[in-house]
């Protein structure tokens, strides 16, 4: 089973790629979806993000987005140190879902493929890019967030360039779906004739 990461900037639409993959028979893990569910199943991890964070980083069991997201993304070494916590949960979360599988590959869904060094478990990478305009345009109609944090956000985040740089493959989220579906499905093809 091989395993092709697939990564790109808030809000450039990598999770309805993800879906694409889905839809054509290819198992998909989405590492920011599990990382948030197991920073509240995980005990040991939840005990470890309080120690960091402090007790508001929850409110009961329920996770304190918002709170999180103000302390880490106005403190380079607090996010590093909450990546580097939640990444290796996910890791072995992640080994454990790829012996389950069937198939010739599975997708790894992650924002912090390469920031995480993740990537580095993976045989092929994929970059989900789009313009920045069409970037915070989405993430404004997803999140409740104003365009100054989700360019503070933006900033946090490597660039698209540097992570085109790093990627076996691009695919271009201009907002035309059809566009999209065939950028995947000619993927798809690419992808099974690199695999044995």
């Amino acid at each position: 089973m091989k395993v092709v990461g697939l990564t790109g900037g808030m809000g450039a639409g990598k999770s309805v790629v993800a879906k694409l993959f889905e839809e054509e028979g290819y198992p998909v893990y989405s590492s920011d979806v599990r990382a948030k569910e197991l920073m509240t199943e995980n005990k040991e991890l939840k005990e470890k993000l309080i120690r960091l964070l402090g007790s508001e980083a929850y409110s009961g069991n329920v996770l304190n987005k918002k709170y999180i997201a103000q302390k880490i993304f106005s403190d380079e070494e607090l996010l590093k140190k909450q990546n580097a916590l939640v990444h290796s949960a996910v890791r072995n979360d992640f080994k454990d879902w790829v012996s389950r599988q069937k198939g010739n590959f599975c997708i790894k869904e992650a924002a912090i493929l390469f920031e995480s060094g993740s990537y580095k478990d993976c045989d092929y990478t994929i970059v989900v890019t789009a313009p920045e305009e069409i970037r915070i345009q989405r993430v404004l109609s997803r999140d409740k967030s104003s365009v100054e944090e989700i360019k503070k956000r933006l900033r946090n985040q490597w660039s698209q360039e540097k992570i085109i740089e790093m990627s076996d493959f691009q695919i271009s989220n201009d907002s035309n779906p059809e566009n999209l579906k065939r950028q995947v499905a000619r993927l798809i093809t690419q992808l099974n004739q690199r695999i044995p």
